[in-house]
């Protein structure tokens, strides 16, 4: 039997726990032509529940285009995504032998590459590599205006780690220039998602930037306790196995409810369950997901200078509302002005928040477990 927890982009409705209300709520925002802020820690189900938003918006005859800007080094490498994007939107469910005259006039920089392979066709866009970014971003964007007003359809567009762009050379002006198009577009909603939430909140709420209250913000939460326990355990019971309800509560409860880790720890404590999942195969589980994960958190480390890692190990030790006290510094071998430099490093990267207690944790609990377990 295939193990029933799926670890990635839900795609299938059966992979897809809950988000009910989100989900109703985001197609209500794209009905609207509405411009929205999708933010969370990473690994909270972004992607899966823009990807079911846009199934839907399917059905409705909108045109769709996703795109993951987190991979970007360049404008002309946004440049180049965003118009793939939509051209493979354009094209979905079409005949590639019609994309270019349904393309014909309206982008007057880009013309549609398809390849045909083994598994069918695919469609990029080509332009010219000579001419200037900031003419190829707005012909862009202004060619999906056209596209839409010519054939009285409504669009959404998701741009998935929209974070990035700050990084890119030019990053105001490339927000001033979608920002200039998207308030004029009504029939087109705009979804910025983003899992560094300190920067890309301040994209959307900092006065002095482009993007300054142009869109909804909306905080994706954990996926409900009393949704994901069920869930749990009609996956083990459908695919012959038993979790009884105290061990999917555990299950949630051992991760905090952390989307992304109740699928990898229900995956594996399925792997090793027999028959049944019971404690001790959630506690091996556990340890399993600590393990599998290392290569990430490792990565993540490395990048950090030392003195955050100092800060990031000490809160991972002894979450706090009192960072800055004497005694705490001293302990972790921390002063007043590294700490607060670390500390602002590190939201950045959004490797730290603050909880209902307004105590200062990692987000992530299970680096927080990788941190702190004994050598």
């Amino acid at each position: 039997m295939r193990n029933p927890f799926y670890i990635g982009v839900a795609q299938e409705k059966e992979d897809f726990c809950d988000r009910i209300t989100e989900k109703e709520e985001l197609l209500q925002y794209a009905r609207n032509g509405q411009k929205v802020v999708l933010y969370s820690p990473r690994r909270y189900g972004k992607s899966s529940l823009v990807y079911q938003v846009q199934k839907q918006l399917s059905t409705e005859g909108f045109l769709n285009a996703y795109t993951d800007l987190f991979p970007i080094t360049s404008e002309r490498e946004l440049i180049a995504k965003l118009a793939s994007a939509v051209f493979r939107g354009i094209g979905r469910g079409a005949d590639p032998r019609t994309l270019y005259d349904k393309l014909k006039g309206v982008f007057t920089r880009f013309v549609p590459s398809i390849e045909v392979g083994p598994g069918g066709f695919s469609i990029s866009a080509k332009f010219d590599s000579e001419a200037k970014p900031e003419l190829l971003l707005d012909d862009i964007l202004a060619g999906i205006q056209a596209f839409v007003k010519e054939k009285k359809v409504r669009a959404c567009i998701v741009l998935d780690e929209f974070q990035e762009v700050v990084n890119l050379n030019g990053s105001r002006r490339i927000e001033g220039t979608i920002r200039e198009h998207m308030q004029r577009q009504k029939e087109i909603a705009y979804f910025f998602v983003g899992s560094r939430r300190r920067i890309l909140l301040d994209m959307f709420t900092d006065k002095s930037r482009p993007f300054y209250k142009s869109a909804f913000s909306y905080s994706l939460k954990e996926i409900p306790r009393e949704e994901f326990i069920p869930f749990i355990a009609q996956k083990f019971t459908r695919s012959g196995k038993k979790c009884p309800k105290e061990n999917a509560a555990a299950i949630y409860d051992r991760v905090r409810g952390y989307p992304y880790y109740v699928q990898k720890l229900a995956y594996q404590a399925w792997d090793l369950a027999e028959k049944q999942c019971t404690d001790a195969i959630i506690e091996r589980a556990y340890s399993l997901l600590i393990q599998t994960e290392a290569v990430d958190f490792e990565g993540i480390w490395s990048g950090l200078a030392l003195v955050q890692r100092a800060l990031l190990k000490a809160i991972a030790k002894q979450p706090t509302r009192s960072l800055y006290n004497k005694e705490y510094l001293e302990r972790f071998g921390l002063s007043v002005g590294g700490a607060q430099r670390a500390l602002g490093a590190l939201h950045a990267r959004d490797l730290v928040e603050t909880d209902e207690e307004g105590k200062f944790r990692l987000t992530d609990l299970v680096m927080a477990a990788w941190l702190t377990q004994e050598p």
